[in-house]
């Protein structure tokens, strides 16, 4: 009887132990974030400073955009996107140069069909940017193997023109048909190159990108006259940005964590 309390007490103590040291292990055990194969889509706000011959005819401008992209497990990326750009102010001597008919020199303001001044008139940037890119995630740690350092590159298009606001007619001769002569609409072939930190965990809402885009634009007038130039524009331009970019990612496919035992002494 004495031999078999010791062996139950001696059993106990030995469970005890274990329990302890299990618990101590489970303390050691944390979900890591899985590099895995997964589409996501994204919505994007950018600031963008225009360069080159973009810089002559207009001022700084915002865009707006989305896209749909898809990253490998060996965390490349393949994707697609749309951004819509506004709110350029023009440049005043562009003003005067396209609108010399209808703006008097030095003036900030147009001669509406009465010959009198209004300031109903409103001339701005706006344009529209495809892109095709790829690039690849580098990570900094394994806890967070879809996160890190992006780069990215691509080609696409972008177009863009001088949206005038006529309301009511106050000027006929920026009337919906004539304003064509007037818009300088340009489409080009462009480069896009992308660097930034990308931050994807199994949380969406904290699931973010930021960083420097710069793209590069061959372009053309489309238009086939300008009323300043009394012909169509022939000419080559060749246009450059550098935006500061945020965006907020939304996976598709929601990719599992998964569990690894970390040593520690």
């Amino acid at each position: 009887m004495k031999h078999l309390k010791l062996l139950i007490i001696i059993g106990a103590c030995l469970l005890w132990g274990n329990y302890g040291y299990a618990q101590k292990l489970q303390e050691k055990i944390s979900a890591v974030d899985s590099a895995s194969l997964f589409v996501y889509t994204q919505f994007e706000f950018s600031y963008n400073i225009p360069l080159a011959d973009l810089r002559k005819d207009f001022k700084n401008f915002l865009s707006v955009g989305t896209g749909i992209n898809v990253k490998t497990k060996s965390n490349w990326i393949i994707g697609f996107t749309f951004n819509y750009q506004f709110e350029g102010k023009v440049r005043a001597d562009v003003l005067e140069q396209e609108f010399k008919h209808l703006v008097p020199a030095g003036a900030n303001y147009f001669i509406s069909n009465d010959g009198t001044a209004t300031n109903e008139i409103s001339v701005d940037y706006r344009g529209l940017q495809f892109t095709l890119m790829a690039g690849k995630v580098f990570c900094f740690t394994p806890r967070f193997r879809n996160s890190g350092l992006v780069l990215k590159a691509g080609i696409g298009v972008l177009q863009h023109y001088m949206h005038i606001t006529n309301p009511n007619n106050k000027v006929l001769s920026l009337n919906e048909e004539y304003r064509k002569g007037y818009d300088r609409l340009t489409l080009g072939f462009s480069l896009y190159q992308f660097i930034g930190y990308q931050h994807l965990t199994k949380k969406n809402l904290l699931c973010f990108y930021g960083g420097i885009e710069v793209v590069e634009n061959w372009a053309k007038r489309q238009r086939a006259y300008d009323f300043s130039l009394m012909g169509k524009d022939n000419n080559r331009y060749f246009e450059s940005y550098i935006g500061f970019k945020v965006g907020w990612i939304v996976p598709l496919y929601k990719h599992q964590p998964y569990r690894v035992f970390q040593t520690r002494f």
